[in-house]
């Protein structure tokens, strides 16, 4: 029986070309996205699932309460690890890990590397798998590293990369590292993402001690094994009274807080700062499923809609089967029949689009996707094909089966009820505004993305290279070091550069525009008793005029005047409006800044990305002097010198080809990994353009699958009015007329999805914009041209055939009915 259902809907299906190609089509467009998406939607919501011990890892974040000021961390004092293991018997093990930049060395070549510092019980806690070494030994030690296959071919070819050693600048001298083992590289749904790794013996070389014992210095992250059947909540609250005891001297009780976040939730869960594992927006997935659900929704919408349309058109077929004998039952199951076997085939061509779009969407979203063609996968396709079926066939096996076969075979059924005609509008309206929500959508990020591209910064971000210059740090971590070293490059660099015409300037600054990490400094108002925080950048004399950065008041830096090197400052407005320091220009600064004086004010410029506000910024040419007037300094990044370079435009490949040249003269060693401004600052607002990309995409098949189907619509209704446009075009009526007749009703339609869309649009791209300090405002012009679109391709997807019927012969059309 199931085998003459099949053959009969296969026949049916050859016979309705035109209605098959639609709803395969639709159906397959809907199915494609929704998997792309699904597939990007399980890895984001899956980070870190592969890890065994899962449920019994916690990252340990910190929390601060000092004056009235809460700081919140997910990097933790170094000291931390050893106190919750010696202390509480509830953690079975703890994992400690900073990233550090280093230079690597292998023969003449010299690259630089990002490495993990990180504790040997990390192979204990976490999944990941040593491929070659001791897992006891390979991260006990110095002079050691492990490397993931990528980077062991990168150094040593295709020959064995055990025991060989590299020259690693890890403490201002080239040392040698062994390598002692080959870990196979973390998945890409892992917080935690390496390199290379060398053992956490290394932090003394790179640290004082004063660091690895302060409760202040907060740099790696920590991660706790607990045992089995531990309450992360309820260890939480032990942890308190030890805690106070260890930080006594420093904080009172309850004002440094220490607590545990699950493994699973770091990913999505923005409520946390981040720390050094990247996290993403948790709201992006779940847009990304709901567009994906919302499409395959539109191809099943679409099926329903043609079923509707073509429930006259079958109405004799089904009247003919019931006097022949045959069951309602029967019936139900044939359109079932049918319908599972459009769905199946739609999967199919669902799957092929999906895989042959996927290179492009990994392209777009920055992700390395593929699809698990595995005994379950497959199991989730035909089983999802024939819930759709079910879902789609629907309407004409409940609905059309139950026909009245004597009405049926007279053709008393000749046009679609009320009630149907209510249902078909009602559907196709409900098609236009999903479609209207994704354009309108789709427009505003485009505007706000183009806004952020455009948008006056406060300085000129045309053609400018960063260029860091990776200097060796120190035990005691050697800040003044480090930048006196970096503007001793600058400075040879750019007398080689002297002369040049196609290198307008060359400057140094401890932090680049457009990159994160930026040092704050905090301190205690001794006046108000007030804390204060503010974001602090060392430069070179030249800073400002190299990036176009503007005075409000004062002066810059002067290389004529010496002491500018040690105590002379600049703040931007926002700090000198809100220290109250706008009349001290020229004047020394308050305690506890006494001997620094204030030589300028500078314009407010973004220093960070536009989804923060301008916080207050001050800029010195002496870190270290600084340093020792406040009581709290936040590194964020290490603050390695980068360069910074303004080309004169013209022939770039060549003007880069110079600077290397001089670069290899003036810093040996060093490798030339330079970044345009352009693309830094671009990068700041990577995950919004992967969004709108996807979304845009999503918009233009969404526009598709609903053209398809009004273009099916089209086809059938015009049909059943043939008679109607014969009659006025004997009464006279233009072609125009008629094509306006046949369209008014999506003309209804369109408007009606227009006035639901909008308000549902803008709702959600307002919360969306939210997530910007600086935005475009929503235009209604916006909502207008939205609409417009939308009206425009109703019409170019119902006008041919309308053109078609109303130019028909009218005779031929009278006859016909």
């Amino acid at each position: 029986m199931l085998k003459n259902y099949l053959k009969i809907a296969l026949r049916n299906l050859s016979r309705e070309k035109l209605y098959s190609t639609i709803n395969i089509l639709g159906l397959g467009i809907g199915v494609a996205v929704a998997l792309l998406l699904g597939l990007y939607a399980r890895e984001e919501w899956s980070f870190d699932s592969f890890h065994s011990k899962k449920g019994r890892i916690c990252r340990v974040w910190v929390k601060e309460h000092y004056q009235g000021e809460v700081f919140f961390n997910t990097v933790t004092p170094v000291v931390l690890a050893g106190v919750l293991e010696d202390n509480f018997p509830e953690v079975e093990k703890t994992v400690q890990y900073i990233q550090v930049n280093n230079l690597v060395k292998k023969g003449s070549e010299v690259s630089q590397e990002q490495m993990h510092v990180i504790t040997p019980s990390v192979l204990e806690v976490f999944d990941f798998e040593l491929l070659e070494g001791d897992p006891k030994g390979a991260l006990e030690g110095l002079r050691k590293v492990v490397l993931t296959p990528a980077a062991a071919r990168k150094y040593f070819g295709e020959g064995p990369a055990l025991g060989q050693t590299l020259s690693i600048q890890l403490s201002g001298q080239w040392e040698e590292f062994t390598v002692s083992g080959i870990i196979r590289e973390a998945p890409s749904n892992s917080s935690i993402q390496y390199n290379m790794l060398i053992p956490y013996e290394n932090m003394r070389i790179l640290f004082s001690g004063r660091a690895l014992t302060s409760w202040t210095f907060v740099y790696p992250e920590t991660y706790v094994l607990l045992k089995e059947g531990v309450d992360a909540g309820a260890l939480q609250q032990k942890m308190a009274p030890v805690i106070d005891g260890q930080v006594a001297r420093i904080y009172k009780a309850g004002e440094y807080v220490v607590g545990l976040q699950p493994l699973t939730d770091i990913h999505l869960n923005n409520d946390y700062p981040q720390g050094i594992a990247a996290v993403s927006d948790h709201r992006y997935p779940m847009i990304l499923s709901g567009i994906a659900l919302l499409v395959l929704l539109l191809g099943v919408v679409n099926f329903v809609i043609l079923a509707i349309g073509r429930s006259v058109s079958r109405a004799k077929e089904v009247g003919i089967r019931r006097v022949a004998g045959a069951l309602r039952r029967q019936l139900m199951q044939q359109f079932w029949s049918e319908s599972v076997a459009v769905t199946l085939l739609a999967v199919v061509l669902g799957v092929l689009m999906a895989q042959l779009c996927l290179p492009a969407f990994n392209l777009i979203t920055g992700k390395n996707l593929s699809i698990p063609y595995t005994l379950s996968s497959l199991t989730i396709f035909l089983s999802g094909g024939l819930a759709l079926g079910l879902l789609a066939g629907a309407y004409p096996a409940l609905i059309v089966s139950g026909f009245s076969p004597l009405r049926a075979i007279k053709g008393v059924i000749t046009k679609l009820g009320r009630g149907r005609q209510m249902l078909l509008r009602g559907l196709v309206s409900f098609q236009f505004v999903l479609s209207l929500c994704l354009i309108i959508c789709t427009m505003v990020m485009a505007f706000q993305l183009q806004y952020l591209q455009h948008k006056n910064l406060g300085f000129d971000k045309e053609q400018v290279v960063i260029l860091p210059y990776q200097a060796a740090p120190t035990a005691d971590y050697g800040t003044a070091a480090i930048f006196a070293d970096g503007l001793e490059i600058e400075h040879r660099l750019r007398q080689a550069l002297n002369g040049r015409r196609e290198v307008l300037a060359v400057t140094a600054s401890a932090h680049a525009l457009g990159f994160p990490g930026w040092t704050t400094l905090g301190y205690t108002d001794p006046s108000s008793q007030q804390y204060r925080d503010f974001t602090y950048n060392a430069v070179s004399e030249n800073y400002l005029e190299t990036m176009g950065i503007g005075l409000a008041a004062g002066r810059s830096f002067s290389p004529d005047i010496p002491s500018d090197r040690e105590k002379a400052v600049m703040v931007n407005e926002s700090m000198a409006g809100a220290f109250g320091w706008r009349g001290l220009v020229g004047q020394q600064l308050p305690p506890p800044f006494e001997g620094f004086q204030l030589i300028g004010i500078l314009k407010d410029f973004h220093f960070r990305s536009l989804h923060t506000e301008i916080g207050p910024l001050m800029m010195g040419m002496n870190p270290t002097s600084l340093y020792q007037v406040v009581s709290d300094v936040n590194y964020g990044d290490l603050p390695i010198p980068k360069l910074a370079l303004r080309l004169a435009g013209g022939e770039v490949p060549a003007t880069l080809e110079t600077i290397k040249q001089a670069w290899n003269k003036v810093a040996p060693g060093q490798p030339f990994d330079f970044t345009f401004l352009n693309d830094a600052l671009d990068a700041q607002y990577r995950a919004e353009q992967h969004l709108s990309s996807v979304l845009s995409w999503a918009t233009y098949l969404a526009i598709l699958i609903a053209c398809l189907g009004l273009f099916g619509i089209a086809t059938l209704t015009t049909a059943g009015r043939t008679k109607e446009i014969g009659v006025r075009k004997v009464l006279g009526a233009s072609l125009a007329q008629l094509v306006f007749t046949l369209n008014k009703p999506i003309t209804l339609m369109v408007l009606l999805a227009s006035v639901i869309a909008a308000p549902i649009a803008y709702l959600l791209m307002q919360r969306w914009l939210q997530g910007f300090a600086f935005h475009v405002a929503i235009n209604p012009a916006w909502f207008l041209l939205a609409a417009g679109l939308a009206l425009a391709l109703a019409w170019l997807s119902v006008s041919w055939q309308s053109v078609k019927t109303a130019r028909g012969n009218p005779v031929e059309a009278l006859r016909y009915e």
